[in-house]
């Protein structure tokens, strides 16, 4: 959608949804899935250990930018953890 200059006058915000439905189709049977989205746990870890999930994907109440790059930052330190104890 185009929004031209004189019709944002006065506007506030504008939120910007390229899908609202989890693309998880894949993932059925697979791992845990509530509505479509992955279930984690607070740190990023989902059922099956060394697979973890980030960002919209996952089962959270709040899904925008700031909160998926979080997610990304924990899932990122928890596979380095991970990984450094299988060696």
């Amino acid at each position: 959608t185009e929004i031209k200059a004189d019709e944002a006058d006065g506007m506030m915000g504008l939120f910007v949804f390229v899908g609202l439905d989890p693309n998880s189709g894949l993932l059925e049977g697979k791992l845990p899935l509530e509505k479509g989205y992955i279930k984690t746990d607070e740190n990023m870890h989902t059922a099956i250990p060394g697979v973890f999930a980030a960002g919209d994907i996952r089962v959270k109440s709040l899904r925008q930018i700031i909160t998926a790059a979080a997610d990304g930052a924990i899932a990122a330190m928890e596979a380095e953890r991970y990984l450094a104890g299988q060696e």
